[in-house]
């Protein structure tokens, strides 16, 4: 390691010194998150309301889609060339500024869909930058030991703020005007800067180092750290096909519910609840576990996860089925927690921190991309033969997917 990796490992808290900084950070984000959620939430639902269009909701999912896919590889470099502290606090003020600003126009214009989903757009931009930074700048007060408990924790955080924001959003759309609801996103935004602004975290950019580089080759030195590793190979080759299958479940979850099994929309938030309960509850019991190898122990969640999708799929109709359908869904949730921490947490102790951002960022334009490829091979099957044969279909691939990874991984470590 060199003069200069030693001095910023040393700079990580070591033992359990990293605890009091880390959830001094997480508590703001808590907060953070579950006032987005809430206004994301009232925003949907004003949609739906004004709208009752398919085709309107359609558009603000894109809105809310497209931007973070754009500025992604953009966001990644910010994360590399500054300090990832002061984005995360800029990302989170700029957000929560960018609604107020929506609602005193809204207050002297009148609200309109147009606006809503402009604001969806202006959001998602903003909020872009964040995720990189924040995931990358983990390392510089975590040490590496410790990074799946920091990672589970994380997971059990944001699965209950999304537990939490539906309800706080319902309530704030049924007592407030929309334009005063979004100033409590703005509230929400200061306390996670503040908390964040008060921990101490060291640059992960050596003394002196300003990187300016051209981004078209710093976003290819970010993608090449995963060919230069076998095991990330593994990972960002597995990921494509996976989010490919699993991906198109998420926009069949109501589906399920209302053709399949005949039940209303009350039956279906109660499926996204227990999923949201399952990765809370994986995200508290993966932060207790030491993994000893974390791709592998991946690649086992990718193969119980596959399994929860294959039996979703093999439900009979009725109101037995659904209840099974119910915990079955609490169950992905669990393994999807179970595939996703310890993926992260290797690639934080892995990977270089110049090119954690840009490795990040390429992580989410994978996911992104395998989106749209995956709902447009689900859709016509799924219109064709039925929600419940994608669930099988889905699942046996993502099952054979997590047996061939376990193999090649066993393969490379012989």
């Amino acid at each position: 390691m060199s003069e200069q990796g030693i001095e910023r490992e040393a700079k990580v808290p070591q033992g359990g010194a990293w605890r009091r900084p880390y959830y001094t950070i997480l508590a703001g984000q808590a907060v953070s998150q579950v006032g987005s959620s809430a206004v994301q939430f009232a925003l949907i639902w004003y949609l739906a309301q004004a709208t009752a269009s398919p085709a309107a909701m359609g558009v603000a999912g894109l809105a809310a889609f497209l931007p973070g896919a754009v500025l992604s590889p953009v966001a990644g470099i910010v994360a590399d060339r500054h300090n990832r502290k002061l984005v995360c606090i800029a990302s989170d003020v700029a957000a929560g500024i960018m609604a107020v600003g929506f609602a005193l126009a809204m207050g002297s214009w009148g609200v309109s869909v147009a606006a809503v989903i402009a604001l969806l757009a202006a959001r998602a931009a903003a909020t872009s930058f964040q995720a990189p930074a924040m995931q990358a700048m983990v390392p510089q007060i975590v040490p590496a030991e410790s990074l799946t408990e920091a990672g589970g924790m994380s997971q059990a955080v944001s699965s209950a703020s999304y537990i939490l924001g539906p309800v706080v959003g319902g309530l704030l759309f049924a007592a407030l005007p929309l334009p005063v609801i979004l100033v409590t996103d703005l509230a929400g935004a200061l306390v996670a800067a503040i908390t964040l602004g008060v921990v101490p975290v060291p640059d992960h950019r050596a003394q002196g180092e300003r990187p300016k580089l051209h981004p078209v080759r710093e976003l290819r030195d970010g993608l090449a750290v995963f060919w230069e590793d076998r095991a990330l190979t593994q990972v960002i080759v597995s990921l494509f096909v996976f989010m490919v299958f699993f991906m198109p479940l998420s926009s069949f979850y109501p589906l399920m519910t209302s053709d399949f099994f005949g039940l209303g929309a009350f039956e279906g938030s109660l499926v996204e609840i227990s999923w949201a309960l399952g990765m809370l509850v994986a995200g508290l019991a993966v932060a207790k576990a030491n993994f000893k190898n974390e791709v592998r122990a991946s690649f086992w969640a990718t193969v119980a996860l596959g399994a929860t999708c294959l039996a979703c799929g093999l439900l009979p109709r009725g109101l037995g089925g659904w209840v099974a359908f119910v915990v079955l869904c609490g169950a992905m949730g669990a393994t999807a927690t179970c595939y996703d921490v310890p993926i992260v947490a290797y690639m934080q102790k892995s990977i270089a921190p110049q090119k954690l951002g840009r490795a990040f960022s390429a992580f989410q334009i994978v996911s992104m991309a395998s989106t749209p490829i995956g709902l447009a091979v689900a859709s016509p099957v799924a219109e064709a033969l039925g929600v419940n044969v994608w669930f099988g279909i889905s699942g046996v691939a993502i099952a054979l997917l997590g047996v061939l990874m376990l193999a090649l991984e066993g393969r490379a470590r012989r």
